[in-house]
């Protein structure tokens, strides 16, 4: 029962391969760093420069001043924070991971193993790179008392929804990578635009009802919502949050398990 579930939540087969897996992601990360002078450090020094960069131009530079009393704290560093780690996160692994499978062909060509250990890869090893900062914002909220902060654990579970969902679609976009490289090309050149269409620099509640719908077309925009509610305000997520995400993870799910029937016997042709 639990197995045949696993297998239609596509994580049996990473649990059956986890020795492998952990050597990919690991060869992923020592790619990072290998040959530089402060080695690991760089996994995590990339991040801080972008949420540094983003600071300085929306709140020093431009001095914009939002009306933040919704979210929960008065600080646009700590919202910016909470928003902004778990979306380099997201971002990193789809893009990465949407081009996984054309960069990974000649080992698939050479060794037969799942091809959802590929996608997967991208999406750990970003995972690993970001998620240990967001648990120091964490900390950081609870000292400075800028929320009700009460349960890493609750955090632990948002994280797991999140990196469920990047799964499924970077395995989704992989797959339509792989038989059309202009997918890959595309997602590179637009995924990044997605951020000003999230409430990650800005809140929710200052985009005209009008246009609120575009942001919810983002599958970000909840995982954001969500992470401002824990970080924040110490809150569960909203109703509306997880019936958004659920089925967008729904979606993603049954488009993987189609597509992976479907290329099952050209996949390694068109690489």
């Amino acid at each position: 029962m639990i197995r045949n579930i696993l297998s239609l939540l596509l994580i049996e087969e990473l649990l059956r391969f986890r020795h492998l897996l952990a050597g990919l992601v690991g060869r992923s990360l020592k790619a990072v760093y290998t040959g530089s002078m402060i080695g690991a450090a760089w996994v995590y020094f990339k991040p801080l420069i972008v949420i540094l960069a983003y600071y300085f131009v929306f709140d020093q530079v431009l001095s914009i001043r939002l009306d933040l009393q919704n979210s929960g704290t008065a600080s646009y560093a700590l919202y910016l924070l909470s928003g902004l780690l778990p979306w380099l996160v997201f971002s990193d692994a789809v893009i990465e991971g949407a081009t996984s499978l054309v960069r990974e062909a000649e080992l698939l060509k050479k060794t037969r193993f799942p091809i959802v250990l590929i996608p997967a890869k991208s999406v750990i090893t970003a995972a690993v790179k970001i998620f240990p900062l967001l648990l120091l914002i964490w900390l950081v909220s609870v000292v400075a008392a800028e929320g009700r902060v009460h349960g890493v654990v609750l955090l632990a579970l948002w994280i797991a929804v999140q990196i469920q969902l990047t799964y499924y679609i970077a395995i989704m976009l992989a797959i339509m990578s792989a038989a059309l490289r202009d997918v890959g090309l595309l997602v590179e050149s637009i995924f990044p635009m997605l951020l000003f269409f999230s409430p990650v620099l800005y809140p929710l509640d200052k985009v005209p009802n009008a246009f609120q719908w575009l942001l919810w077309l983002n599958p970000f925009t909840p995982l954001a919502e969500g992470y401002h509610a824990i970080l924040l305000r110490g809150e569960i997520p909203a109703l509306f949050d997880l019936a958004v995400v659920g089925s967008w993870i729904l979606a993603t799910l049954l488009i993987c398990h189609l597509l992976l029937r479907r290329s099952q016997e050209y996949l390694v042709d068109w690489l």
